[in-house]
């Protein structure tokens, strides 16, 4: 087990059940937060948390379609990240991180389960993966029918889209985080929306 301060590991656990909680104005850039945080700070730690738990909950929350478990996912990153922290190289370097843990842990978490449900109603408030993404009407996977598809995804393709559309990275990006390669990065996506599209008319993305 990571030797986690319980301050650090409590506020991970609230951080992430209250997901659309907005950073203060007030914070330091991610940068200064990160090097103060390297060095024991627990309250930097607490802000680098509540900087980034909106998009690691959400993402966590869309992979799972459920809610317990997404906080589980998020909090599981967010003190994995703790114990991390000294090889973190800079604020762009932690949020990649961040996804590629809570992506994995999600892929993991669906691949060993003993079998995938289909059509898995979101056991939470619609809007509650909108939210705490900080997105509204333009999000590419909003609508509560959209996400109830892409719960029919393998846990492969379903990073695949989350990363592409949610967090708007490039194939070239997706294969680094999720550790494949960019042609098997373009297959996941082009077969995944053709088979949205046959459902749900309203895709038009491409790769």
């Amino acid at each position: 087990m990571m030797d986690v301060p319980p301050d650090a590991r409590d506020d991970t656990s609230a951080a992430t059940s209250a997901a659309s909680v907005v950073p203060r104005a007030a914070d330091p850039d991610p940068d200064a937060l990160l090097v103060r945080a390297r060095g024991g700070d627990i309250d930097a730690f607490r802000r680098l948390v509540r900087l980034h738990q909106g998009r690691v909950f959400s993402i966590a929350l869309r992979h799972t379609g459920r809610r317990s478990e997404a906080e589980e996912l998020a909090q599981d990153a967010f003190v994995q990240l703790h114990g991390a922290l000294a090889h973190i190289e800079d604020a762009s370097h932690l949020l990649h991180w961040l996804l590629r843990t809570v992506v994995h842990r999600c892929i993991d978490r669906q691949r060993h389960a003993r079998r995938r449900p289909r059509l898995v109603p979101i056991d939470c408030a619609p809007e509650a993966a909108d939210a705490a993404a900080g997105e509204g009407a333009d999000d590419p996977l909003a609508g509560a029918h959209l996400r109830r598809l892409l719960l029919e995804l393998k846990p492969d393709a379903r990073a695949v889209l989350l990363l592409r559309f949610q967090e708007d990275q490039d194939p070239a990006d997706i294969a680094v985080t999720l550790g494949m390669s960019v042609n098997t990065v373009k297959s996941h996506l082009r077969r995944s929306l053709d088979w949205l599209r046959t459902r749900y008319p309203g895709v038009g993305h491409g790769p």
